[in-house]
Parts: C-alpha cells; sequence; structure tokens
C-alpha cells in the first residue's frame, strides 16, 4: 500500500514544509486541500509561473500529489453554475500541477426537496464536468460523503452517469457511521470506482466544530486491516490518504498514524485485526 496525509493536518505549513513532514514520517504522497485557507499555495489562484513553480518543488522532493480536494455542491439550483464553473476551475490547477484526481462532494439534499430532483442536478454538473476532465487528463471522484455515504446510492449515481472520467474517494468513516456499510460491502458495490481513499479512525457523532470525532487508529471504530484487506481483493494501487482536520498538532498524529497503518498492514494478509 501507498500512504499519503491531507493538508488539513497542517494548514499553516508551507507546500515546501508539508512535503518535508511527508518525507520525514514515511509518506509517499500528500493529497491537496485547495479553497480551504491553506498555505500551501496550491490554489485557483496562482499563475503558471507559480504553479510550476510548486509542482516542480513536489517533484524534486519525490513526494506524490495524489488528489486535489475541493468543496462542491451541485443539488442546489441557485448556484449550481457557479459550482460547475469552480469545479472546472480546479480541474486545470490538476492539470497543471500533474495531479491525477479532483475530489467533489456532491452535496447534501436541498431540505423538502425530492431525490430525484437532487440526483438530476447532480447529473447535469457531472455530464458537464466529466468531458473537461476527460480532455486534461484527469479523473473526478466523488466522495462517499454526507447523503452520498452510502455505497448503494453511490454507486447508482455513477452507473447513472457512465463516465470512464468518474471515480470514487472511499471515506471509511463516512461509508460505516453514515453509510452504515462494512468495508467488504463499499468494496463489493464500489470496487471498480475506488481510486483512493480516506483512512481515520473515529466514533460515531461529531464535533463541536462539525468534524468528525477523531481516535488514533486502533481505537475507534474503523477496522483498517479489513479495510486493507478488502482493497487487496480488488488490486487496488492507490494510496490511503489520512485525513484530519482540527485535530492533534500534526507532529504528533502524522508519525503514531503512519506507525498504526504499518502495523495493520500485515495483520490484513493473516486475517486478523486486533483492534486495527
Amino acid at each position: 500500500m501507498k500512504y499519503a496525509f491531507n493538508t488539513a493536518s497542517a494548514p499553516h505549513l508551507s507546500l515546501a514544509e508539508l512535503l518535508e513532514a511527508a518525507r520525514q514520517y514515511g509518506y509517499d504522497g500528500l493529497e491537496i486541500r485547495s479553497g480551504a485557507g491553506h498555505a500551501h499555495g496550491i490554489e485557483t489562484t496562482a499563475d503558471a509561473e507559480r504553479r510550476a513553480e510548486l509542482r516542480y518543488e513536489a517533484e524534486e522532493a519525490g513526494v506524490a500529489l495524489t488528489a486535489l480536494g475541493i468543496s462542491s455542491r451541485f443539488t442546489t439550483a441557485e448556484d449550481q453554475e457557479d459550482q460547475i464553473t469552480a469545479a472546472a476551475q480546479a480541474i486545470l490547477l490538476a492539470r497543471d500541477m500533474g495531479i491525477p484526481y479532483v475530489r467533489l462532494f456532491c452535496g447534501r439534499l436541498v431540505p423538502g426537496s425530492a431525490w430525484d430532483e437532487s440526483l438530476s442536478r447532480v447529473l447535469v454538473a457531472l455530464e458537464r464536468l466529466a468531458p473537461i476532465a476527460a480532455d486534461e487528463g484527469v479523473m473526478l471522484l466523488l466522495e462517499t460523503h454526507d447523503d452520498w455515504s452510502a455505497p448503494h446510492v453511490l454507486a447508482d449515481l455513477l452507473r447513472r452517469a457512465n463516465h470512464p472520467s468518474l471515480g470514487v474517494l472511499w471515506d471509511v468513516l463516512h461509508t460505516q457511521h453514515e453509510g452504515r456499510a462494512l468495508p467488504g460491502e463499499v468494496v463489493r458495490m464500489l470496487g471498480p470506482w475506488i481510486k483512493h481513499v480516506h483512512v481515520h479512525d473515529g466514533v460515531a457523532g461529531s464535533r463541536a466544530n462539525g468534524h468528525p470525532d477523531y481516535r488514533a487508529i486502533g481505537s475507534g471504530d474503523i477496522r483498517h486491516a479489513e479495510v486493507i484487506r478488502s482493497l487487496r481483493a480488488i488490486g487496488f494501487t492507490g494510496y490511503l490518504s489520512g485525513e484530519w482536520f482540527q485535530w492533534e498538532p500534526y507532529d504528533i498524529h502524522l508519525p503514531r498514524e503512519r506507525e498504526a497503518l504499518r502495523l495493520a498492514e500485515p495483520l490484513s494478509k493473516e486475517g486478523e485485526a486486533d483492534g486495527f
């Protein structure tokens, strides 16, 4: 398995500092959260010269830029055009940075609206964005998130959209806590589309800031050995990317969680979880 972490672990660090942290703590890649005020500089507002400089920094460090995450919401009519435009700009940024994936959220359902209405809006957005991504050599990954956390719901959307430039970012907390699905079921339903995985541990519920109630890997609800075992079964070759928002200092959790994942990997082969 290959391992990465999201810039949310240390939003105050520059790209150079994040790349150094990845090397220091044994991560193969870095996942970029864009549009959230992080200090890395990989934003749609960066000009061509700056993009080239940042890409060179990552290439020189030997750390892969694994995915570019943005917040998107395609379920509301009022701002759908703006959301599509922002996603298209992110696709071009990913192309310029050599990043293979752009992570999208479909968006929560509008209270009082029919499911079919929201589904149709999301499909319209994907029908416009997927060809752009294909032309630019980028893949769009829909995250198992909010109302799209249940694997059968996202699988239905992907079958309807039916485009080779669409895939899945599997968040292991969301599918278990919101989607009520264990790893084997997720992979059975979404396996052909899974390209990138968010790993982290936690317990049901959320903190006051709205982010998950994280725990150290091995002490929460998620069995990462089972996650890895299920991914091995489908020949997954992507990254397991740690995502932690507003949690502990990065220099505490990044080395500890990387070591926990190292310990979980052999257990996935032996069929023993022991908390992992």
